[in-house]
């Protein structure tokens, strides 16, 4: 049985909460692994830790931006503040809990 977009969209905004929970949880161990490799956590020569570093910024920006469109194309306006609030917080916090230390 097809499901036409009106009933996906309809769905999707009902789960809405949930969602939001699991894209901020998700994201929060997203930003903490980003922020290790772009440390250079484990890197042993100045050239892993500049590939590191590369990787980690490649994959923060696509995982923000493709996160972005998904949300706001699938109307999902909460798991889209969410994901905005936690990719953009998330690094700064990790950065002064490490200047803290």
């Amino acid at each position: 049985m097809p499901v036409s977009v009106v009933q996906l969209r309809g769905r999707l905004r009902r789960s809405e909460r949930p969602v939001a929970f699991a894209v901020g949880a998700g994201d929060l161990l997203l930003c903490c692994v980003v922020f290790l490799m772009m440390l250079g956590y484990g890197a042993t020569t100045r050239e892993e830790e500049t590939a590191s570093w590369v990787l980690g910024g490649q994959i923060y920006g696509g995982w923000l931006a493709a996160g972005l469109t998904l949300f706001a194309v699938a109307g999902l306006t909460r798991a889209l503040l969410t994901h905005l609030a936690t990719m953009l917080l998330t690094p700064g916090v990790l950065l002064l809990v490490l200047l803290a230390l």
